[in-house]
């Protein structure tokens, strides 16, 4: 009993890293203890650099939402090999770490609340969020992701409308094109048998067919830009929700989420879309 009783407490009291007894020991929001000389603490610094290099900074290969901390590869290896730490999520490097713990409690936010539509901590929930309607942040994830693929696939068909409305209008100004030079053709025909006043009358006929065929060609021109925006608008669109469906961490997608289908809402209240 004596034995199990200090072996716990020899595992508590261990660094994650070294495994040895703690010396000047650092607690990182995921719960771990770590040797203070391994620098690890997240300071929420603006480039994505290893927070485990001392010296020479090397580049961040993952970041983990459990320690909230960017490793090299060279530091990540006992996420891989320590057991108290191997089934931590890591993601691709990230900037914004920080952006998923509370700001009022110091928690990773793992609980979204439907009543307030923002993820929260499991203390928030247990507090100010008590009663609402709570989910985890992977669960819901998972229902907006279906809901953003009917969105893309909304847009997929909104583009290839578009890109139909496009060429309609390209044939219709080629149309125009040639159904003007044939009328200034046949203009020029007849007018070389004609007298003085006649030829004097085609010129007249040419220069309002070639206004007409100005304005015409213009105002198709105008709309085929204005299409060709709206296109240039909707595929950006569809490249960033994807962006966001290929996004690993779960709060990010969610909190981007939610103002990425707000700028959608606005954009269809002004017909772009």
């Amino acid at each position: 009993m004596v034995q199990q009783v200090f072996n716990f407490d020899r595992e508590r009291l261990s660094c994650s890293i070294c495994l040895d007894l703690l010396k000047d020991p650092v607690t990182i929001p995921c719960g771990h203890n770590y040797c203070l000389n391994y620098d690890i603490y997240f300071t929420g610094r603006g480039h994505v650099s290893c927070d485990f290099c001392t010296e020479r900074k090397r580049n961040t290969v993952k970041s983990c939402l459990q320690c909230l901390v960017s490793y090299c590869d060279q530091h990540l290896q006992p996420h891989y090999q320590s057991p108290a730490i191997k089934n931590h999520k890591l993601v691709d490097p990230s900037k914004k770490l920080q952006q998923n713990i509370c700001s009022h409690h110091n928690e990773v936010m793992k609980i979204f609340c439907h009543t307030d539509q923002k993820c929260i901590c499991y203390l928030c929930s247990l507090g100010e969020h008590r009663g609402h309607a709570t989910v985890p942040v992977s669960e819901e994830r998972t229902e907006k992701q279906k809901e953003l693929k009917l969105v893309c696939e909304k847009i997929q068909q909104r583009i290839q409308d578009r890109e139909t409305d496009v060429e309609v209008l390209q044939q219709e100004v080629e149309a125009i094109n040639q159904s003007a030079d044939t009328a200034v053709r046949d203009i020029d025909s007849f007018s070389k048998d004609l007298i003085y006043l006649i030829k004097e009358k085609s010129w007249d006929v040419k220069q309002q067919i070639r206004s007409q065929q100005e304005t015409e060609v213009n105002k198709a021109k105008d709309l085929t830009e204005n299409m060709q925006e709206e296109i240039t608008e909707l595929e950006r669109k569809d490249a960033e929700l994807e962006q966001l469906c290929n996004t690993k961490d779960d709060c990010q997608f969610l909190q981007i989420l939610q103002h990425s289908l707000a700028d959608s809402s606005a954009c269809r209240e002004q017909g772009r879309f």
